[in-house]
């Protein structure tokens, strides 16, 4: 999605603009931001149920290879909601093999945000990826944020 497009679509409704918190003019990064604008008040089991991180991931598979780095550079701006429903994409959808090391990575970073409005611990007890896929020195680094005594507690708990 283009810049232009993007302030198009911001235009559409009031609730858009009053909640759109991206400074990115990346098509790609606006793309899923306008995805997660658009259903972000949806009901909360249109998101566990896994409708809209399907469709994040499915976009994320049609952009380029380093879009979860040009992601990292914007979500910072992002609302607390907004990283929410993002994280739960990283950790949740029908894609459970999908780039996992770059989703957990990712997933680890957000809690470097120095915010207070988001919880991104829970998100992780509705997890649906295959850890067992991942690098180990990330299921390590993943076990210690989440407070897991061990590396077999945490692939436990999934």
């Amino acid at each position: 999605m283009t810049k232009e497009a993007f302030e198009k679509f911001l235009n559409q409704k009031e609730i858009y603009l009053k909640s759109s918190r991206t400074k990115s003019s990346d098509n790609q990064v606006l793309n899923i931001y306008a995805y997660i604008l658009q259903h972000e008040n949806k009901d909360s089991d249109w998101w566990i149920e896994d409708h809209g991180t399907n469709d994040i991931i499915r976009i994320i598979q049609r952009s380029d290879e380093d879009i979860f780095d040009r992601i990292k550079e914007d979500i910072f701006n992002w609302s607390g909601e907004q990283i929410e429903l993002f994280a739960q994409t990283l950790l949740s959808n029908d894609f459970k093999d999908y780039k996992v090391n770059e989703r957990i990575r990712l997933y680890l970073e957000l809690f470097e945000i120095p915010r207070t409005d988001y919880d991104l611990y829970d998100i992780f007890y509705s997890a649906n990826i295959d850890l067992k896929l991942a690098e180990k020195e990330l299921l390590i680094q993943l076990a210690e944020k989440l407070k897991f005594s061990s590396v077999e507690e945490l692939l436990n708990s999934v």
